[in-house]
């Protein structure tokens, strides 16, 4: 007579085993949170989006010059961009209507849920600063950036609050230095907006 109680025991031990390993996997889903941040296909395809709108605005912008008048929409005696905050010198929240680049970020930004910061790099003798000209929080991890390059002259003008030309650079009070490595080159400016989904 043959004897089934190990081959009974074997498939005790297989039915056990994978019902721990289901219990496991179901444990193990149950756990993982998905959020609408979490990265997915989906969520890269936003950030795709976000990132080629903010290259063409910024591409449009500096096409049309708003993009430089921006950038030199400063106030020097009150040494902050025209009708920006007075204890942080930049816009938080949505820029003035004003802002020569304002209604290029409303229609790119504003109107598809999108927030976004943007940035002044320069240049000076001790190395490259940055200045904040929009701030609309703190970026997320999946945020995105682009940004361009302004060559700036001497003989540009400085930006009026009515959008009038002020004073040339070579004689102005402007946050960024004159480089003086030539006679006609002011600064180069790198414009940058680092933008992602609310």
């Amino acid at each position: 007579m043959v004897d089934d109680t190990r081959g009974q025991a074997l498939t005790l031990e297989g039915i056990s085993a994978a019902i721990i390993l289901l219990a496991a996997v179901g444990f193990a889903l149950q756990v993982t949170a998905v959020t609408p941040l979490s990265p997915s296909t989906s969520s890269q395809h936003v950030e795709s989006q976000i990132q080629s709108t903010a290259d063409g605005a910024l591409d449009s912008a500096a096409q049309d010059g708003t993009l430089a008048e921006s950038v030199l929409f400063w106030n020097p005696d009150e040494d902050r961009f025209h009708n920006a905050s007075e204890d942080v010198a930049h816009y938080q929240g949505s820029p003035p209507e004003r802002f020569p680049l304002s209604e290029t970020l409303e229609r790119t930004f504003d109107d598809r849920n999108v927030a976004y910061n943007l940035l002044v790099h320069y240049h000076t003798d001790q190395g490259r600063l940055t200045r904040q000209l929009v701030e609309q929080g703190s970026p997320s991890d999946h945020a995105v950036s682009a940004s361009r390059t302004l060559v700036v002259h001497e003989s540009d003008r400085l930006v009026e609050r009515d959008g009038a030309s002020g004073d040339r650079l070579g004689g102005s009070d402007l946050y960024a230095p004159n480089l003086e490595t030539d006679e006609n080159l002011y600064n180069l400016f790198h414009v940058e907006v680092v933008a992602w989904r609310i």
